[in-house]
């Protein structure tokens, strides 16, 4: 069953996608019909799952689903996975690189290359200061408190 996004608790489990480049606003449009379809269908073991979904910052799409309610299976996991492949290939882009790092330049989020985004380092275009993504993060309480991270407290300080 989808649900705003905004009515899901906090602890509600939360799935980042980060595609490998900006999407246009007809990708978004379309990727926001699919997923909605999906997740008013998904369910695990026959129950279905209180979800959503939200596109944010024009590349990354979060999946959400109170697992309180009901917990997700790693087939019903699995599903919406091959959604993000099957859009990969329609769009000819990538959900899965983790080679691609997003950072904030001004208010705009940039998706470097990692060997890129090193040189940036090294050239000071990219400080301990600027803002990351951490997709790694697994409920949406952390979504919204440490997802977007000043590059010196996220896992990729190491190439500082």
């Amino acid at each position: 069953m989808w649900v705003n996004f905004d009515e899901l608790s906090l602890d509600s489990s939360v799935w980042v996608f980060q595609s490998d480049r900006v999407l246009a606003a007809e990708e978004q449009n379309s990727i926001d019909h699919h997923l909605k379809s999906f997740v008013e269908q998904w369910s695990t073991h026959g129950a279905n799952m209180h979800a959503s979904h939200v596109i944010l910052h024009n590349c990354f799409v979060v999946v959400a689903a109170d697992e309180q309610k009901q917990a997700a299976s790693g087939c019903s996991i699995d599903s919406f996975t091959g959604l993000f492949k099957k859009f990969g290939e329609q769009y000819n882009l990538s959900f899965f690189d983790r080679f691609s790092v997003a950072r904030k330049s001004n208010s705009e989020v940039v998706i470097s290359a990692l060997n890129d985004f090193k040189k940036l380092i090294k050239e000071g275009v990219v400080t301990e200061n600027t803002i990351v993504f951490n997709n790694l993060v697994a409920t949406k309480e952390d979504l919204l408190n440490k997802w977007e991270l000043p590059l010196k407290e996220s896992w990729q300080k190491r190439y500082l």
